[in-house]
């Protein structure tokens, strides 16, 4: 079959999105299928990087279209990005053979408009891989009012998108009860978790030292809710031993340096993004890792650092919604404990009791491990992606073990 993969993001660019994308191209040149990416020349940071227009990566065939580059700092720098992407991948798009299938991620968001246009031209079935429910997930950050024309106007775009396509692909159960709320069809949703890019993070049994690193390494962004754990280290004045690291960049960095300041916390430090190469050794070096989801956000996103802590095998304070994929995670592989957001004290609870024991932060940390080996992975979730692909071309067609 002939696949396009259409995402802003792909490697060399560093995207969480575009390296799950490209684990997915490996599997179906894998499977034996002709893959094409249309992806962007730019990069996920913006500035004046570009890749070549056209390359080729372990047998995929890629398409980079030559849409601006603002990055992430501004939002109508963004928007920019996002149109002329849009502009032109769907040019791009037209111009490609006809395709089989066309599997389309959510960045930039309704980009799967672009295989909506090839389902309807030339009969190209779509396969939608959602990362992000929009416009939700704008009105939960508060981006966009959800009372608004214009809320109502993209979720109605949104239903469209999910009616016209042949099958939807959810990151969790809590986010497949959201999209059939929002317009899909039961019986064409496959939820299929994420995993670790390319399987690079190994694990290593944490050791014991006289200081315990609390860590958190990914996206600094709006979707987390990180204050209520530095409110938490606040209290903790008595803990000499504890050390705190965010390891990214994000909205959220410049803000969590100011509280840093205000609260007068020594032990806390920031890094700078961490590149795929170093990720195992960079999340070895947490003995406890922290992952957040923001109120208001259950369903709409799935923290995808959380697999990379639970492979690397180090327990986990998880502070949010409780009705979320992540803490059902935390709370069912026993990796570590899931506290409600706001809740400083809560928090300062669970870290003091961590802090103290050792032998429980290794079971925690032994139990994420073998947790994400039964039920993660990337063979096993691109297996069931390259299935559900498959299927939606050719019905009836027995999946590959």
């Amino acid at each position: 079959m002939n696949i396009l993969l259409v995402n802003q993001f792909f490697p060399p660019d560093v995207a969480a999105t575009g390296q799950l994308l490209a684990d997915l191209a490996d599997g179906l040149v894998r499977r034996g299928h002709e893959v094409h990416v249309l992806c962007s020349q730019r990069a996920y940071g913006g500035g004046g990087e570009m890749f070549p227009a056209e390359s080729s990566r372990n047998g995929a065939h890629v398409h980079r279209v030559s849409a601006t580059g603002f990055g992430r700092s501004g939002f109508v720098g963004r928007i920019v990005d996002y149109l002329s992407f849009y502009i032109l991948a769907t040019r791009r798009a037209m111009r490609l053979g006809r395709m089989d299938a066309c599997v389309c991620l959510t960045t930039p968001p309704f980009i799967a408009l672009v295989g909506c246009l090839l389902r309807r031209r030339r009969r190209t079935k779509l396969i939608l891989w959602t990362m992000d429910l929009y416009p939700e997930i704008a009105a939960a950050l508060g981006a966009l009012k959800a009372n608004s024309r214009l809320y109502r106007r993209l979720a109605d775009v949104a239903r469209r998108v999910y009616q016209a396509a042949d099958a939807v692909i959810s990151l969790g159960e809590v986010m497949t009860d959201r999209l059939r709320h929002a317009g899909a069809r039961k019986d064409r949703i496959s939820t299929v978790h994420n995993w670790v890019p390319g399987e690079s993070v190994s694990y290593h049994p944490s050791k014991d030292s006289s200081t315990v690193t609390l860590l958190y390494s990914g996206n600094l962004g709006l979707g987390h809710e990180l204050e209520t754990a530095l409110q938490a280290v606040a209290k903790l004045t008595d803990a000499k031993n504890l050390r705190v690291r965010f390891v990214g960049n994000g909205k959220l960095r410049a803000r969590l340096q100011t509280m840093v300041q205000e609260m007068k916390l020594t032990n806390v430090e920031f890094a700078p993004p961490c590149p795929l190469s170093e990720l195992s050794a960079n999340l070895a070096s947490g003995d406890i890792h922290l992952v957040s989801q923001r109120p208001g956000t259950e369903g709409l996103l799935v923290p995808s650092k959380l697999y990379g802590v639970l492979a690397a095998g180090r327990a986990v304070l998880y502070i949010g919604p409780d009705d979320t994929e992540a803490a059902r995670i935390v709370r069912q592989s026993g990796a570590g404990q899931c506290v409600p957001p706001g809740d400083a004290a809560g928090a300062a609870d669970a870290l003091r009791e961590m802090l103290a024991d050792a032998d429980a932060r290794r079971r925690m940390g032994a139990a994420a491990r073998e947790y994400y080996e039964s039920h993660f992975g990337r063979d096993r979730s691109v297996g069931r992606i390259i299935d559900a692909v498959e299927a939606t071309v050719c019905p009836g067609r027995e999946a590959v073990a």
